[in-house]
C-alpha cells in the first residue's frame, strides 16, 4: 500500500489538510480545481445566491454528470456483452461450416 502524505488544498475558499498518496495527489488537486471552477461558474450566473445554496447546486450538477457517465458505462458494458455473444456465435457457426481436418 502506498504511503499517505499530507496535502494542503483550498476548496471553495476554505483550507483543508488531507491525506492522500503521491500517486493520487494530482487527481485530488485536479478535482479541487474543477470543483472551484464549477462553483465560480455558478457564482457568476447567480451572484446573489447564498454560498450554501450554490454549493448544493454544484453538487447536484456534479451528481447528474456522475449518473450520466455511469449510465454510459453500463450501456458500453452491455454492448460489450452483446458483441462477445455475437462473436462466440460466429465462431461456432464458422467451426460448424468449416470443420478442421482430422490429422492422425
Amino acid at each position: 500500500m502506498s504511503e499517505q502524505i499530507p496535502v494542503e488544498l483550498r476548496v471553495l475558499g476554505h483550507s483543508f489538510r488531507l491525506a492522500t498518496t503521491a500517486e493520487k495527489q494530482p487527481e485530488l488537486e485536479h478535482a479541487v480545481e474543477l470543483l472551484n471552477e464549477k462553483y465560480e461558474e455558478f457564482r457568476r450566473k447567480a451572484p446573489r445566491m447564498e454560498p450554501s445554496k450554490l454549493i448544493i447546486m454544484v453538487a447536484l450538477e456534479l451528481m447528474q454528470e456522475v449518473l450520466s457517465l455511469n449510465k454510459s458505462v453500463q450501456e458500453y458494458e452491455h454492448c460489450e456483452i452483446l458483441l462477445s455473444n455475437v462473436l462466440a456465435e460466429l465462431d461456432q457457426y464458422v467451426a460448424e461450416k468449416n470443420p478442421l481436418p482430422q490429422t492422425d
